[in-house]
């Protein structure tokens, strides 16, 4: 149970979970689920994978990394806005179907909800590494450094945090 929570806290994608349990028995993959799942919060946000308000990262620290109700809706419309690939829009239709399935249409309007803060904030950040000149500075200097981190956090801000 262990060696599948840690393979399950390893997969980004969140939703293609299920297709890494096949084979298990029930009990098995719900406690392996509840041990992966901090586990995937705290790399993601340390990776800088998950756009969230600091508020709220703070706030998951908190709890032990577990997030609550609204932090998951967070959580997928973090997911959802700052994907880049060309699957993109087919990926949301799946995780939406999925989404409703699980907890209701009104559940997954509130994510939807979010997207678009998140995508925002996601070209925000973008933005700080746009050229080679700027990267440097950043990556070599202390002052370029904190900056970055200053403005990611404030384009981080824009994200609603409740």
């Amino acid at each position: 149970m262990k060696e599948l929570a840690k393979i399950l806290s390893n997969i980004d994608e969140l939703e293609t979970w299920k297709n890494h349990v096949k084979g298990y028995p029930k009990s098995d993959v719900a406690a392996a689920y509840n041990v992966a799942k901090p586990l995937w919060v705290q790399r993601m946000i340390s990776d800088q994978k998950l756009f969230l308000h600091p508020d709220v990262i703070d706030q998951l620290k908190a709890q032990n990394w577990q997030p609550g109700d609204v932090q998951k809706k967070m959580i997928w419309a973090s997911l959802l806005g700052a994907d880049e690939s060309p699957e993109s829009k087919k990926r949301m239709y799946k995780v939406k179907v999925s989404l409703i399935n699980k907890y209701g249409k009104a559940w997954w309007e509130d994510v939807y909800t979010r997207i678009k803060p998140v995508y925002a904030a996601k070209e925000r950040i973008k933005k700080i590494n746009s050229g080679p000149a700027l990267s440097a500075f950043i990556s070599n200097t202390l002052i370029g450094s904190e900056a970055a981190n200053e403005e990611r956090n404030r384009a981080l801000r824009m994200i609603p945090k409740q």
